[in-house]
């Protein structure tokens, strides 16, 4: 049994990130705002603690975090920002930023551009490792209910629903909107948002791998 530990929306609170240390896990999974918002150097403090407590981490920054923090490179920290990893017999692939906001953070881009960037990555992976396909995207999709703001609006990416819906990935790790932690799915994929570790929330996946077995489970500090 694989246990994943799920963070997100980090905003380079360390006290927080310091107390995972006790967090039993094979893999760290890091789903983007590491910085309170622009900072190259409280991304890589961030990352070093949390590649520091063993296990390896696999992240994307967020909105909140530059796209300089794509240059970052750590022994045993992996980036998959428009990338694939194959760890521990998973396949993990995704996409950092997020669609445009309100508040011009610093990597924001068009729905259709995450779409044009994602589709050739699940493409690649292929339907026979679709089961075992982890997908890590900072910004939730339409309507999953991940993606609803106080004010009662779903904000998330309808290029991203669509893809799910299509290629059907094992497991979505996403964040971005912090009131809108929760555990669904869409069609076969199971989809967490973890809540911000901001304010103390993660998550944890317990995984069979060799029955694919996923189950979230909401956690916080």
């Amino acid at each position: 049994m694989l246990r994943l530990l799920v963070v997100s929306d980090v905003h380079a609170v360390m006290r927080h990130v310091r107390a995972l240390r006790d967090v039993k896990r094979d893999i760290t999974v890091v789903a983007g705002d590491l910085a309170s918002c622009g900072s190259l150097e409280e991304a890589r403090s961030v990352l070093e603690e949390l590649v520091s407590q063993g296990p390896p981490v696999v992240w994307v920054p967020g909105n909140c975090d530059t796209r300089e923090t794509l240059d970052l490179r750590l022994d045993n920290a992996y980036l998959v920002h428009e990338r694939v990893v194959e760890l521990e017999g998973l396949v993990f692939t995704g996409l950092g930023g997020s669609i445009y906001t309100p508040f011009n953070t610093p990597f924001e881009y068009s729905d259709e551009e995450l779409g044009a960037r994602l589709a050739p990555l699940l493409e690649k992976i292929g339907e026979e490792k679709m089961g075992s396909t982890i997908l890590v995207v900072h910004n939730p999709p339409y309507r999953s209910g991940l993606d609803l703001v106080r004010g009662g609006e779903y904000v998330g990416s309808k290029k991203l629903r669509e893809l799910v819906a299509k290629y059907q990935p094992r497991l979505l790790l996403t964040g971005h909107i912090h009131e809108a932690s929760g555990v669904t799915n869409i069609g076969r994929t199971l989809l967490v948002n973890p809540g911000p570790l901001q304010r103390g929330h993660y998550a944890l996946v317990l995984i069979d791998v060799e029955n694919s077995v996923y189950v979230a489970r909401l956690k916080k500090l």
